[in-house]
């Protein structure tokens, strides 16, 4: 059947399908499902978020250290936290400040940050922005449903980075004792709340009529009714006795530690990326 096709129609097949290569080649988790508009950015906020229009627009999937606040509600600063902001900034800047803007599920947050995902060109490719901050070992991944886009991507850009022990993944050796990015559930103290990964044992899994419930020694692992749906509590069972990592915003209640996770890619032991 191959004799029919004449040699200027596979020329221009090969032709057309060589214009196609910007939109197929990054056909994996980390490619768009589709860019909803490109914008001119203005500078980074910090390691995960970026005015645009004089607005607030959140990087959906990252967490980056929290920069010292000493406003009216004093926030305490981590670990690398103005040289995740100077990353940012630094991409912004090397693709002349203009980005590819993908919405997910829910666009906004109680603060009116709208949450996007952010794309740069180079060349004829298309770059997710969060996994390049995540690759950086500048930032942390993070999971919130229903923005469940790309998950996989940065999940395995932190590895990637952690592999490496770049940035933040190099504290978690040079400088235990600043329990960022992680945080062991034995050793943490008041300092500690904001987003951590929590490391502990599971010494008791339970669940009442609003929460699956996970306990450490000093660390409480909460997972709201309204997130079950994402969890299978057979598993969660299994964890009881293990060593696990949790991530999630640490705050203190009447002494202990807690941390509410949404996603089973917020537990190790259950994150695809890991298995």
């Amino acid at each position: 059947m191959n004799s029919f096709i004449s040699r200027p129609f596979t020329r221009l097949f090969f032709t057309s399908a060589l214009l196609c290569i910007p939109f197929i080649t990054h056909a994996d988790d980390c490619a768009p499902k589709k860019i909803d508009v490109w914008v001119k950015a203005s500078f980074a906020l910090s390691g995960d978020t970026v005015i645009i229009q004089n607005k607030q627009y959140r990087l959906i999937g990252v967490e980056a250290p929290q920069i010292e606040k000493k406003q009216k509600f004093y926030t305490n600063g981590q670990p690398l936290a103005k040289q995740s902001q100077k990353k940012l900034n630094t991409i912004l800047a090397n693709h002349n400040l203009r980005v590819g803007v993908e919405y997910d599920q829910k666009r906004s947050d109680e603060f009116y940050r709208t949450y996007v995902h952010l794309y740069v060109k180079e060349g004829n490719k298309i770059i997710n922005l969060q996994k390049l901050m995540l690759e950086s070992g500048l930032a942390l991944a993070q999971s919130e449903p229903p923005n469940n886009l790309h998950q996989k991507c940065y999940y395995q850009a932190e590895k990637t980075a952690r592999q490496n022990k770049i940035a933040l993944w190099s504290l978690v050796e040079k400088r235990p004792d600043l329990n960022y990015p992680i945080a062991p559930s034995s050793n943490i103290t008041t300092d500690d709340e904001g987003y951590h990964i929590f490391k502990g044992k599971i010494v008791k899994v339970d669940k009442s009529s609003n929460n699956y419930i996970l306990n450490m020694d000093t660390t409480g692992i909460r997972i709201r009714k309204a997130d079950w749906e994402h969890f299978d509590y057979d598993q969660l069972e299994a964890l009881e006795g293990k060593v696990i990592e949790a991530r999630g915003y640490g705050f203190l209640f009447q002494g202990a530690m807690f941390v509410k996770i949404h996603s089973p890619y917020a537990i190790d032991r259950l994150n695809p990326v890991n298995q």
